[in-house]
Order: structure tokens, then C-alpha cells, then sequence
């Protein structure tokens, strides 16, 4: 069944645009457990989003989304992972929440949907989780384990390790990172991300999450079409297992959905915040 986003009288002008332009879009929202549909009524206060990085990337990759939040008056928050290993960074996200008053809408790439599932876990006080060609991790899960089933990235074949191969950390080799990461985007814009690009400590890769906590928090999820680094068959699985409402973005690669369709993104970002919203 296929709908789309409506939003509310109460709305501001900008973010009515934004939420037409999904419609516009023709994007296919699979409903799952909460309907994107906002609320005729909805309390005026606004949780904290935490936006939370992936691999071969800083928070700046955030940007575009960030600057929508917060001209729609959203306090944001985005922490910088040490990319050195999974509970360094789940402990980098977890003192982040702790110095956050009220409610926290968490918001992951990639790899920090691994963190944000471990850094969850225990607290009361995330409303929604939202993922953009995230990796959920459920407790024992790797990022190894999770696409063994999946087609591999053929960009693992084009790491520089700063050290003993698949033992070190690692980059994109620069001269693949436009065709694997951000093939949606220019030349120019994908050489502002790959600038910012951090290595990843390959260790990661196999490292086993600890518990988690999303299981009893309402989800949603933007699967990238084309995504080269994450296999986007291995993105809907990982979204139906938590039981999101998925937005499929049909032409993005791994980092389109949050740079050349922040517009769209923001907006499910928006529908997670009104439909979860203590009245």
C-alpha cells in the first residue's frame, strides 16, 4: 500500500513545501507500525534530534539537514564519532544524551545506526528513531554478520589502510569515493564530502553490538534506491525487522538521501517528531 505524507494546518510554510515535494516526488511510503499522517493536534514542545554520522564521514555531512531543522525551530545536535570502535562511539553518543534535557528524536547513516541502537539502550527518553541507509543492529549483530546475506560493497575493494590490511584503520580511496558514496551528487559536492572523509577503524566491522533500544520505539526509515555501499535489499530487510515506515528514495545513492534530498529527509524527520509527540 502506497500513501504519502499530509501535514498539519499548524505547519509552517516551509516545512508545507517540503512535505508537497514528498508527494511530488511520487515517494513510496510503506506504512508499519505509525502512520506518517501528522496529528490533528499536537503539543507545542519540540524534542532535541541527534543526528549521528556514519563511516568515512564527520557530522558535517549533517549539514543540509541540520540548517532545515533548525530554520523549522528545532534544537539539533551532532556528535562526532571517533570511528575507532563501536563502544568509544556509543559512549561518545550516550554522554551527548545525558547533557540533553526532555525528549530526543535519534536520527543515524550508516554506521550510526549501529551506535544509536547501543547508545538507546536503557533509556526512556527517545521518542523515534530515524534512519537514513542506516545499519540497525540488534544485539549480537555486526556489520559483517548483518550483510552476509546481502551483495558486499565492491568500494572494499578500494580501501587505503593506514596500516596491516583489514586490521587498521581505512579510507575510500579517493579516486572511487564519487562512484561508491555519492554517485547522485556533482563532482564538486561529492569533493566537499570526500574532504571530510575520516578512516574507519576496519575492526569495527566485526565487532558485535551490545544490547540495544529500539525495540519498543516507533521507527522510520529512508531506503537509498541506489546506494553502492550498503546493499538497499539489505536496508529494507533491516527496516522491516524494526518494524519502521519506510520511504523509499528510488535514485539515492548511500549519502543522497541526507544531502541531495535533505528536503524530503527533514520532512520524515518532522512526520516522526508530530506523530510521536506527548499530547
Amino acid at each position: 500500500m502506497q500513501t504519502h505524507a499530509t501535514p498539519e494546518t499548524a505547519t509552517p510554510p516551509g516545512r508545507r513545501r517540503r512535505i508537497a515535494a514528498l508527494g511530488a516526488a511520487a515517494l513510496a511510503v510503506l506504512t508499519a507500525a505509525v502512520s506518517l499522517t501528522v496529528p490533528a493536534e499536537a503539543h507545542t514542545s519540540k524534542p532535541t534530534i541527534v543526528l549521528v554520522h556514519g563511516a568515512w564521514a564527520d557530522s558535517t555531512s549533517w549539514d543540509k539537514v541540520t540548517r532545515q531543522l533548525k530554520d523549522d525551530g528545532y534544537r539539533t545536535v551532532t556528535p562526532s564519532l571517533g570511528l575507532n570502535s563501536v563502544a568509544e562511539d556509543v559512549a561518545i553518543v550516550s554522554t551527548a544524551l545525558n547533557k540533553i534535557s526532555g525528549k530526543k528524536v535519534l536520527v543515524s547513516h550508516s554506521y550510526g545506526g549501529i551506535v544509536t541502537a547501543g547508545a538507546s539502550h536503557g533509556r526512556t527518553d527517545i521518542s523515534a528513531f530515524v534512519y537514513a541507509a542506516a545499519l540497525v543492529s540488534d544485539e549480537g549483530d555486526s556489520i559483517a554478520s548483518l550483510g552476509a546475506d546481502f551483495t558486499p560493497s565492491e568500494a572494499f575493494g578500494h580501501l587505503i589502510f593506514t596500516g596491516e590490511p583489514f586490521a587498521s584503520p581505512a579510507f575510500i580511496d579517493p579516486a572511487f569515493f564519487h562512484q561508491f558514496f555519492a554517485q547522485d551528487l556533482s563532482k564538486r559536492q561529492a569533493a566537499v564530502l570526500n574532504a571530510a572523509q575520516r578512516p574507519l577503524n576496519f575492526s569495527i566491522v566485526g565487532t558485535p553490538s551490545g544490547p540495544v533500544g529500539w525495540h519498543d520505539v516507533p521507527s522510520w526509515y529512508a531506503v537509498s534506491g541506489q546506494d553502492r555501499m550498503i546493499d538497499p535489499a539489505e536496508e529494507r530487510w533491516m527496516a522491516a525487522r524494526v518494524g519502521a515506515t519506510v520511504v523509499e528514495f528510488p535514485d539515492a545513492s548511500h549519502v543522497g538521501g541526507i544531502t541531495r534530498l535533505a528536503s524530503h529527509f527533514t520532512a520524515l524527520i518532522e512526520h516522526a517528531v508530530h506523530s510521536t509527540r506527548v499530547r
